[in-house]
């Protein structure tokens, strides 16, 4: 078992001046600025494991991109902004290993699993953001993200 949610409730509000500049935020403010949340990652060997204050766009965009190395045969990761963890997917036929860097307690799942954690808490993110800051899809970085999202689901 495999899953990855997020506490919509718990999305930080951006400060009146990070919410002027929203349309015109670079990728990289948007990924680290903007919109921390806490996240679980779930699997039946470690079980539920709560990563407090992430920033959700940059896990979105690193776990779109494990997705996509995960498809093609190739381990995958995410890595955190504001620290040197990790968390490492790798690929065995259609067995994954869920590895995090700070647990010697590795998860298991199998690629389906992890693909179809992927899109729905991919495609939750990016739906509750929009839905809450809507000029937010006016940022070209947006376009890019909701892009690799749809990249995802169609897989």
């Amino acid at each position: 078992m495999f899953d990855i949610a997020f506490v919509p409730d718990s999305i930080r509000e951006p400060s009146e001046k990070l919410l002027a500049e929203l349309v015109r935020a670079s990728e990289m403010d948007l990924r680290y600025e903007y919109f921390k949340t806490k996240i679980f990652i779930t699997t039946d060997e470690f079980g539920k494991q709560s990563i407090p204050g992430s920033p959700a766009l940059d896990f979105v965009f690193c776990l779109v991109l494990a997705a996509r190395d995960l498809r093609q045969g190739n381990p995958g990761h995410i890595s955190f902004t504001e620290n040197d963890l990790l968390i490492h997917f790798t690929p065995d036929g259609e067995s994954v290993t869920v590895a995090r860097s700070w647990d010697p307690v590795t998860g298991h799942c199998t690629v389906a699993e992890f693909l179809a954690a992927a899109r729905r808490f991919s495609s939750e993110v990016l739906d509750l953001i929009d839905e809450r800051y809507p000029n937010f899809q006016e940022n070209p970085a947006h376009q890019k993200l909701a892009g690799m999202v749809e990249e995802l689901k169609a897989s």
